[in-house]
């Protein structure tokens, strides 16, 4: 049990068929234009007045008043009257094709892998789309397997959402599938340049690299121009800010430099490691004290692209319960994910009564410095982790939205992470997740204000994707309903 416990800590986070588009997805003929609909401006903090936008060949043509005989000309005309439009949701934290975690034996060693999967890939990207995503970063994942997803979503062969992909985690240790192994500096600096070369938009690192490792990859990316992420534990995220690391994912700094010695004494003193930590670190943390304020003007300073993906600790915080993660994922998760979270493969393995009790009263801690982190000027994105256990695909971002809410950040600041915040992050701000003219039309029309209350973002009345304008009974289907 202690060598299972240990492998998922090692390799965390693993951080149906081909069917034709529904006959709502069919590329409209023509131009569309979408009437008396209100605009969300998450910027301002506002909804415009009833406005009418224009959608010609996959971009935003024209936003006039509502009504505009130049919006509505030789047009396909949808009345949205009292609905909102705002851009489409992008996930910066999916591993879109990720299959089972597997434990292996081979020549008497134990192996991990989760083998990448088309299959799982179409079925998350269908899902996705219909929960309005319309764009992800995969931070870890087979480029062999990316590209045959671009493929399939450039021919018209699947549903899902425009895709940027971080290559194999660079690590020390491999993971078929998802880790690659590197030894030394040298072995970083070649991985990196093998990964460009793939294909790879960003550059991902995980916790077992020294830091003389992590700035040789660090660097190595930049010289490629290609931004670097990393999950981080032993290392503090203020000394790999310094290094120049551009992002970093998960809401779980770990680093026993983040802490005053009393604190890390008594924290070392009783670690059981693994998953553990995800609350046994929170129990000797200060979320206002002076290393808490470290990590703040880290942020502040260096502005670091992050999403704090707390859903996924939060399933497991809670997970001695039939919660709404279990409930989402029977719904829309992988049947075979499903069987495999079911069957061994979770974040609290282990854990008896007390350890879930002693992680649920770290959990306002955890809110607030997610809170805080919000408050900076680091470029602050969403991300789910979808892949790893009771993260179900598009529901998720939803979730991840409201429990950041519930930690107290604004509804329009999470609307930017949501949307502008990433998009710039991802090197595509000028062209998506913003409303206007010469944008890509990939948007998401809502029955309520979202700045009212973020769960608005749930009450999806219809999406469009690149152009093509998927209502209700499309996104049912995609949902598999």
């Amino acid at each position: 049990m202690r060598l299972i416990i240990f492998l998922i800590f090692l390799l965390f986070p693993i951080s149906i068929l081909l069917m034709p588009w529904p006959a709502q997805g069919q590329p409209n003929h023509g131009p569309l234009a979408l009437d008396n609909v209100q605009v969300i401006d998450a910027e301002h903090e506002r909804v415009s007045a009833p406005r009418c936008v224009r959608i010609e060949t996959g971009r935003l043509a024209r936003i006039d008043e509502a009504g505009s005989a130049e919006c509505h000309e030789q047009a396909q005309v949808l009345d949205l009257q009292g609905r909102y439009l705002m851009p489409g949701l992008i996930d910066m934290h999916a591993h879109l094709d990720l299959g089972p975690m597997e434990i292996l034996q081979e020549d008497g060693q134990v192996l991990g892998q989760a083998l990448p999967d088309d299959e799982i890939a179409e079925h998350n990207a269908r899902r996705l789309v219909a929960f309005g995503v319309t764009t992800v970063r995969n931070p870890g994942g087979d480029l062999e397997s990316a590209a045959r997803y671009k493929a399939r979503r450039a021919a018209g062969e699947l549903v899902g959402p425009e895709l940027f992909n971080a290559g194999l985690i660079i690590n020390n240790a491999k993971l078929r599938g998802l880790a690659v192994a590197a030894e030394t500096p040298d072995d970083v600096r070649r991985l990196v340049a093998e990964q460009v070369a793939g294909g790879a938009d960003w550059i991902k690192f995980y916790t077992g690299l020294s830091p003389e490792m992590l700035q040789a990859g660090i660097d190595e990316a930049r010289a490629h121009g290609r931004p670097s992420v990393a999950h981080l534990e032993d290392i503090a995220w203020t000394d790999a800010l310094a290094m120049g690391l551009d992002g970093i994912v998960h809401l779980m700094p770990l680093s026993p430099d983040l802490r005053t010695t009393e604190q890390r004494d008594a924290w070392q003193a009783t670690s059981r490691g693994a998953t553990y930590s995800f609350f046994e670190w929170w129990e000797h943390f200060d979320v206002d004290g002076p290393h808490a304020e470290q990590l703040i003007a880290a942020f502040e300073q260096h502005r670091p692209v992050f999403d704090a993906t707390v859903m996924v600790f939060h399933a497991a915080f809670v997970q001695d319960s039939d919660d709404t993660y279990k409930e989402d994922s029977r719904r829309y998760a992988h049947p075979r994910l499903l069987a495999n979270w079911n069957e061994w493969f979770t974040f609290g393995l282990g854990w008896e009564a007390e350890d879930f009790e002693r992680a649920r009263a770290v959990w306002p801690k955890v809110q607030r410095m997610a809170a805080r982190l919000h408050a900076t000027d680091a470029r602050m994105t969403i991300g789910t982790d979808m892949g790893n256990p009771w993260v179900a695909p598009g529901i998720s971002v939803h979730r991840e939205m409201e429990l950041l809410a519930d930690a107290g950040v604004p509804a329009p600041r999470l609307l930017l992470a949501a949307t502008s915040n990433a998009a710039d992050a991802l090197g595509i701000g000028e062209q998506t997740g913003r409303i206007a003219s010469g944008y890509q039309a990939d948007l998401l029309v809502l029955d309520a204000n979202p700045l009212l209350d973020i769960s608005n973002t749930k009450q999806i009345h219809a999406v469009v994707l690149d152009g093509q304008l998927l209502t209700t009974e499309a996104l049912n289907q995609l949902k598999g309903e």
